[in-house]
């Protein structure tokens, strides 16, 4: 790698009893230049909400909402939270994949003791689970973790969700997060 020199010269100017010069150099370093990859996910901590109901680009599927400022979250101000005592509830959010790149998704969650049923993962466009993992009761916040390796370009969806089986069941989601793919994604 080279450095770079830049000189200009400024020839004495004139003005009245006086002259002024002037030389400046700068030296131009060579850099590491470092790709910036946005993730196909937003707001994955929830604090671009600022009211108590799933706006986007997050979707609610069922009974779900945003903890706004309650101090209950994994980290920032807030969380989305699921809970019902009855039927599947859950939060979706959709992104751009391309095909041939490994994604994980991750996320913090907490539950209620009695939740069995609860799934964290990633589903297709028609809305069928692609690839996802299966939690239960969770009294303190954990990190779940899916990977997934699309065969195709386009839209999938994040989602979390849990069935209700006839009792109050519950879930708190933060820190929502894809990695891997490339800078091609969207």
């Amino acid at each position: 790698m080279q450095s770079i020199t830049i000189s200009n010269v400024i020839t004495p100017l004139f003005m009245g009893l006086g002259a002024i010069a002037s030389t400046t150099s700068l030296t131009l370093l060579p850099s590491p230049v470092y790709a910036s990859c946005a993730s196909p996910l937003d707001d994955g901590g929830f604090e671009q909400q600022t009211v108590a109901s799933i706006v986007r680009p997050w979707i609610r599927e069922g009974r779900s909402g945003i903890d706004i400022n309650k101090g209950l979250s994994f980290s920032g101000k807030n969380n989305a939270w699921i809970r019902h005592n009855q039927g599947w509830n859950g939060i979706r959010q959709p992104v751009k994949l391309r095909a041939g790149s490994t994604y994980t998704l991750t996320a913090r969650v907490r539950t209620s003791g009695n939740l069995t049923d609860g799934y964290f993962g990633f589903r297709n466009s028609q809305q069928k689970s692609v690839a996802q993992t299966q939690f239960g009761a969770m009294p303190k916040y954990r990190e779940l973790k899916v990977s997934f390796l699309p065969q195709e370009t386009g839209t999938y969806y994040v989602f979390t969700g849990l069935w209700a089986l006839n009792q109050d069941t519950w879930a708190q989601v933060d820190e929502v997060r894809i990695t891997g793919g490339s800078c091609a994604d969207t």
